[in-house]
C-alpha cells in the first residue's frame, strides 16, 4: 500500500483497529515515512501507541492520531490527556453531530493547542456519518468556520467516510467503482464548503477515503496485461480515478487512503477478491489464504464419527473466532491443511467450522460427499478467521512464524507480538 499510495501521489493513513500491536504499526507506516499519520478505533489504542508516536516525534516526523469513532462526549478528557504528551496538530476527531462541538473546549484548555477535525461524511455505506447534501452538514460546516469560540479550539482539517459496503463486492471494479464514486463524493462536498464560506474555509482540505477493499483495489493500477488469474481495471474506471486525482490537486486538497484489516486479510476479503496477491512466487496472482497472516491455533476435544455426518470438536468458539459471516460460504472458519499429509492448492482443508457456541466450535465437511482428513483428539489446527479483527480481539498477543522460512522451521516461533486491549 506504501508504495502504491507513493506511485499515485496519495497520502495513506493506516488503521491499526486489526492488529492494535506497535510492531505492524511500524510496517504499516514504513521506515521512510515523514508523516505518520493513523487512525485508532478506541483510546486504549492510542494510549497504547503512545511511546512509539514519541519515539516517531523526537525523530522529526510529523504525527497526526485521528480518533475513528464520531466523538463520544464522555473520551474528551481522556483524549486530551493523550494529546498532552504531543506536539499541535497531533490528534484529530471525527464530528458528524452538532452537539459534539459543545466539547471540544476541553481539549484546547488541557493541551493548549486545537483539535484537528474531520467531518465524517456518509457516502452509501449508512453507519455513521451524514452526507455532504444534507441540512446537519451545512450546519456543521457552518459553526466550525463561523462561530469565534469554537474556532479558538478546533479547526477544520479535512472530510472523512468509510466504504465498509465494499466487502459486499466480488471483484476489483466492483471495489474501484466504490472508490471513484466516495471521492467525488467528498471532492463534491470540499468543492461546495468553499464555495459557501470563501474567506473563512480552509484553503486545503484532507478528503480521507477507503475501506480495505476499495483502498487495496489501487493496486490492480499496477498490474500488467494478462497478469494470470488477477482482475485488471477497466480502462474508464482507470481515467475516471485519474481525473478525481487531478480535480483534487485542482482544488488544493489533498486526497488520502486509509484502510485497517489489509494487513493480515481474512476469509471475508479473500470473498472481496479485491486486490491482487501480495506474494511474489504464487500459482495465481489472485487473493488466496496464503496471503492471510493472521490464523487460530486450536486443538480437537472430541470426535463424533457416528452421527448422521461425521462431526469434531474444537476448543474455539464465537469467543475464540467470532461470530461474523462470510458471504462465499455459510460457516465461521476454514481449517488450513496445515499438520495434514493432503495439501490442497489453496490451503483449505475439507472442515469448516459449521456451528458455534461460547466456546464450542463444531467443525463439519466442507464437501461431505469428497474425501475428507481424518482427524484426532489432542490434533492442532490452524483456522483461517472470516474476520480478522473480531477474531483478534480475545488475544492478548500473537504467535510470529516465518513462512517464507525453510520448511522444517516455517512452525518455530520467532517473535511474540503484544497487542492492546480493551477501550
Amino acid at each position: 500500500m506504501l508504495g502504491a499510495c507513493k506511485a499515485l501521489g496519495i497520502a495513506f493513513r493506516p488503521h491499526i483497529k486489526t492488529h492494535k500491536t506497535i510492531e505492524v504499526t511500524r510496517l504499516q507506516v514504513g521506515e521512510a515515512t515523514q508523516d505518520v499519520h493513523l487512525v485508532v478505533s478506541t483510546l486504549a489504542e492510542a494510549e497504547f501507541l503512545l511511546d512509539f508516536l514519541l519515539e516517531c516525534q523526537d525523530n522529526g516526523k510529523n504525527i497526526n492520531v485521528l480518533y475513528g469513532l464520531p466523538l463520544p462526549p464522555s473520551s474528551i478528557h481522556r483524549l486530551a490527556a493523550f494529546g498532552k504528551n504531543l506536539r499541535p496538530e497531533s490528534v484529530s476527531v471525527l464530528i458528524d453531530h452538532y452537539d459534539q462541538l459543545q466539547h471540544l473546549e476541553v481539549f484546547k484548555r488541557i493541551t493548549g493547542y486545537p483539535l484537528l477535525l474531520y467531518i465524517k461524511v456518509d457516502t452509501g455505506y449508512h453507519r455513521a456519518g451524514v452526507t455532504h447534501e444534507s441540512p446537519e452538514f451545512s450546519r456543521l460546516i457552518s459553526h466550525i468556520l463561523q462561530n469565534e469560540e469554537l474556532k479558538a479550539c478546533a479547526e477544520l482539517h479535512g472530510l472523512y467516510s468509510h466504504s465498509g459496503h465494499s466487502y459486499g463486492g466480488n471483484s476489483a471494479t466492483q471495489a474501484m467503482a466504490l472508490l471513484i464514486e466516495e471521492t467525488q463524493q467528498l471532492q463534491q462536498a470540499s468543492v461546495l464548503i468553499k464555495e459557501l464560506h470563501p474567506s473563512t474555509a480552509p484553503q486545503q482540505l484532507v478528503l480521507s477515503v477507503g475501506a480495505t477493499p476499495s483502498a487495496t483495489a489501487i493496486q490492480n493500477l499496477f498490474l500488467t496485461p494478462g497478469h494470470g488469474d488477477a482482475q485488471t481495471l477497466e480502462a474508464d474506471q482507470i481515467n475516471a480515478f485519474q481525473k478525481c486525482r487531478e480535480s483534487i490537486k485542482a482544488n488544493q486538497d489533498i486526497l488520502e487512503l486509509h484502510a485497517g484489516v489489509y494487513p493480515f486479510l481474512d476469509l471475508q476479503q479473500l470473498a472481496t477478491q479485491a486486490s491482487p496477491s501480495a506474494l511474489e512466487q504464487t500459482l495465481s496472482p489472485a487473493l488466496s489464504t496464503s496471503d492471510v497472516a493472521l490464523t487460530i491455533l486450536t486443538e480437537v476435544s472430541s470426535l463424533y464419527c457416528t452421527r448422521e455426518m461425521p462431526e469434531a470438536l474444537i476448543a474455539a468458539g464465537s469467543i475464540a473466532l467470532g461470530r461474523e459471516p462470510c458471504k462465499s460460504y455459510s460457516g465461521w472458519g476454514i481449517v488450513s491443511t496445515w499438520g495434514f499429509k493432503t495439501n490442497s492448492p489453496d490451503g483449505r482443508s475439507a472442515w469448516q467450522v459449521g456451528r458455534i457456541s461460547q466456546e464450542h466450535g463444531i467443525l463439519s465437511h466442507a464437501s461431505p460427499s469428497g474425501e475428507v482428513e481424518n482427524l484426532s483428539v489432542g490434533q492442532k489446527l490452524r483456522i483461517y478467521p472470516n474476520h480478522a479483527c473480531i477474531a483478534g480481539a480475545a488475544f492478548g498477543w500473537y504467535l510470529v512464524v516465518d513462512s517464507d522460512g525453510p520448511e522444517d522451521q516455517q512452525d518455530v516461533i520467532v517473535d511474540v507480538w503484544t497487542r492492546c486491549r480493551g477501550w
